[in-house]
């Protein structure tokens, strides 16, 4: 007989709530070149696929971490268990805790900063009043957040 929470007692061994996933949208879009939301069933099934110890480099499988994102090129968006999204540098692939950077955003806001990176992408040739925009837009979204951003915003 297998112990409660054994592999035969059909309980999920990664549970993610589903209802902090709310603000992903219905399907995966690249919102601009930095963000590609997942919708909720990528969000899972990536989570899942992560969930593996040899990814994390001294750092225990964390619990609570849902994998909402990427940008295309191994950097990763992270939903951590307080709802906060933190960004994650794929230099040498490994998950270690300087690795992370805590963005101060709600999924929303992410987002919402997602569409307002691919504006700005659409302008052909931004002028010194279009990146200060950007700049103002994302500062609005959070506070100092154009500073913290993790790539050049021109």
């Amino acid at each position: 007989m297998t112990a409660p929470g054994g592999p035969d007692d059909g309980a999920d061994p990664v549970a993610i709530d589903e209802t902090r996933l709310r603000a992903l949208p219905s399907a995966a879009a690249e919102l601009s070149g930095d963000v590609t939301a997942f919708d909720l069933r990528r969000a899972v099934d990536e989570t899942r696929e992560r969930r593996d110890p040899v990814y994390w480099v001294d750092l225990e499988v964390p619990e609570g971490w849902v994998l909402i994102g990427d940008n295309g090129q191994g950097d990763e968006w992270w939903l951590g268990p307080r709802d906060d999204v933190w960004f994650f540098d794929h230099t040498n692939g490994e998950r270690a805790p300087d690795r992370f950077t805590p963005m101060h955003l709600s999924v929303t806001e992410w987002v919402v900063v997602g569409h307002l990176l691919g504006a700005a992408e659409d302008v052909d040739e931004p002028d010194d009043a279009a990146i200060a925009r950007l700049h103002a837009g994302l500062d609005a979204i959070s506070p100092e957040l154009s500073e913290r951003w993790p790539y050049d915003l021109g």
